[in-house]
């Protein structure tokens, strides 16, 4: 039976889930309090590609990965999602099935909502279908983004993720501009739908080419306009 009080942990990622962006305070925490709490090892498998989607999940603490799992092993990482944000959220609301798998990455906490608990919420605050249809849009366009970067050959695609992020946290030095991976080269060829050793052979590609050197963690990237071309898989020759 739900607590009259909701888990902190719970309130404060449930406040911040953009699902539900303008909702009142009090059916947030209505919320926190229906929900089922799971505490997840690293490595737990919270959600199977072909599932029946009824619930929905949000992170409460450590990080979940969402991929796909191609024929001959490899993956596809399509998201990784944290604190207070969700998943499997678009399946559950169409009452169709798990389109990817869900794997924590790290020892995480996930609460776990059923799907009309959303559809009552909706029903009370009509406002808060405006934040889901927003989300739903953005989730669209960030699939359009993963599909346009499988497009390309693995140099294309790992110079599309390295121009985005030199626009996003790209540090000019005197070098160039110093660019953080943002996770391991592992996770990153995850992330890219290849393994780390055509990864590996990727960077050296790009840095034969001179378009950037390799350090430890972080890139300096000498061309930015190479990566641009590079990523939008468009070549001048």
């Amino acid at each position: 039976m739900p607590s009259d009080t909701p888990r902190p942990d719970v309130l404060a990622a449930f406040t911040a889930c953009r699902l539900w962006r303008g909702a009142s305070s009090d059916a947030i925490a209505r919320l926190a309090r229906v929900a089922r709490v799971q505490q997840a090892p690293r490595g737990t498998q919270l959600a199977a590609e072909g599932e029946p989607a009824a619930q929905l999940g949000v992170v409460v603490s450590g990080r979940a990965r969402v991929y796909h799992l191609q024929a001959d092993g490899r993956t596809i990482t399509l998201e990784t999602v944290a604190s207070g944000e969700p998943f499997a959220a678009v399946a559950a609301l169409a009452g169709g099935r798990i389109p990817a798998n869900v794997e924590a990455v790290t020892g995480a906490t996930v609460a776990w909502l059923e799907r009309e608990e959303l559809f009552a919420l909706m029903a009370e605050e009509p406002d808060v279908a405006r934040s889901l249809i927003a989300d739903l849009a953005s989730r669209v366009m960030n699939l359009t983004s993963v599909v346009q970067t499988l497009a390309l050959d693995v140099p294309g695609r790992l110079a599309r993720y390295l121009f985005q992020r030199s626009l996003a946290v790209g540090e000019a030095t005197s070098e160039g501009l110093r660019v953080s991976l943002g996770m391991s080269k592992t996770e990153l060829a995850a992330s890219l739908g290849t393994v780390p050793e055509t990864l590996s052979r990727a960077f050296a590609r790009l840095r034969d080419e001179e378009v950037l050197a390799v350090r430890g963690a972080d890139v300096i990237v000498f061309d930015v306009g190479a990566l641009a071309r590079l990523g939008s898989g468009y070549d001048e020759g």
